[in-house]
């Protein structure tokens, strides 16, 4: 198994590839399909429903045909430009003093897309062999979730980032959904696991 990462060009947010036996899983998809290029793209999955995670959504349906899974909170905003931050996402942009910027990035504020699987609270997925677990854990937004692969990986979005604070602020986040669900949802992955973030490099939890 491979697991790559590749930067979105959008305040440095991550894309994931997992691949396998010539098939892959796509994480926060960007606007770049070729990095899956020779593979069989068998699933999408968004970690939440933010612009710089769901920026390449439609274009990775129109190349590879690959249904896209989220949690049912995230399908909802999905279509909403307010929600998923594609109305003002370069105003956002221009504000945020965590990521320096040389230019403001291409947005586009009409952007909506559409998940074909859901599910609430968890669930799990056998695929090539290898287990993805599903969990919910909102607070940084309505649809934040977590993906275990296996017993020593965790994707965690936004909701853990090396070094810096979980954000609550952005519309649709929660201080006490993130007290009550997400944090300690957060706190529960075990330590040695290797986390693979929504942006920056991945860690491992200590």
């Amino acid at each position: 198994m491979e697991i790559k990462a590749y930067d979105s060009g959008l305040l440095a947010s991550n894309m994931y590839i997992i691949s396998e036996n010539g098939h892959a899983v796509v994480i926060d998809p960007s606007r770049d399909t070729s990095p899956a290029k020779g593979l069989t793209v068998d699933l999408l999955i968004v970690t939440h429903e933010h612009y710089d995670h769901i920026s390449g959504v439609n274009d990775w349906k129109r190349e590879y045909g690959a249904p896209l899974l989220c949690s049912e909170k995230c399908a909802e905003n999905l279509g909403n430009t307010l929600m998923n931050q594609a109305r003002h996402f370069d105003v956002f942009c221009e504000l945020q003093t965590w990521i320096k910027l040389d230019e403001i990035p291409r947005t586009d504020h009409a952007y909506t897309c559409a998940a074909e699987k859901t599910f609430t609270d968890s669930m799990s997925l056998e695929w090539q062999g290898h287990e993805l677990r599903l969990i919910e854990i909102p607070g940084h937004s309505q649809g934040s979730i977590g993906i275990y692969l296996d017993d020593d990986g965790f994707f965690s979005g936004d909701s853990l980032l090396e070094g810096k604070e979980t954000e609550l602020r952005l519309p649709g986040g929660s201080k006490k959904q993130w007290r009550e669900i997400g944090e300690p949802r957060i706190k529960a992955v075990p330590e040695g696991t290797t986390i693979y973030p929504g942006h920056f490099g991945k860690f491992v939890k200590i």
